[in-house]
């Protein structure tokens, strides 16, 4: 069988991408403060619930979208029956600018004995509404086409796989995921 050139189906890029985008909202509602640029109503509501908060900091600070770097969120996926251990999945805010959020996504715990975890920097354009994989497993810089044979030995559509693996894990976390955060019940008195 004759191999062909790889060629980029750049549509078919970006359409994973932006759905990537809609699943993470999904999933960490705090990234909506990015989209319609809400930070300061977000601070005020997380006050609320922590008293040694200063709402001050928020209002006088320059980039109030720093406030939210640090949160994350964990779901759990599955649990182990063998020792009643659960397999969760982690998104943390890394860094926050005011177009764009790095998120590190990670399974834990730690599988070493027969698969290496999954572990992913995340880059999110608000702007632009999409969301890329820049880093899996520690590697970086993924291009968009590899030559092959390359001494990396990656695909010749690793970046690609890559954004479809951020997919179907995200979906996987939409349909069996159960938040390990206690819900705010708010009961009308």
């Amino acid at each position: 069988m004759a191999r062909g050139n790889y060629s980029i189906d750049l549509i078919k890029q970006m359409a994973e991408c932006d759905a990537n985008y809609i699943r993470l909202l999904r999933l960490v509602p705090q990234l909506q403060a990015y989209k319609d640029k809400s930070f300061l109503e977000y601070a005020i509501l997380c006050a609320a619930d922590n008293d040694e908060f200063e709402i001050d900091y928020c209002a006088q600070t320059t980039e109030p979208e720093k406030f939210l770097e640090g949160i994350s969120t964990e779901f759990c996926i599955a649990e182990r029956s063998s020792d009643d251990e659960k397999v969760t999945v982690m998104i943390k805010i890394l860094e926050a600018f005011k177009y764009t959020t790095t998120l590190e996504i990670v399974q834990k715990p730690e599988f070493r004995q027969w698969m290496t975890n999954p572990s992913m920097l995340v880059r999110v354009y608000h702007d632009a509404s999409t969301a890329e994989v820049v880093s899996y497993q520690g590697h970086r810089h993924l291009q968009a086409r590899y030559p092959q044979p390359n001494p990396m030995m990656y695909h010749a559509d690793e970046k690609m796989q890559v954004n479809q693996f951020l997919g179907e894990w995200l979906t996987h976390c939409l349909k069996v995921g159960r938040s390990l955060q206690e819900p705010d019940i708010l009961l009308n008195s």
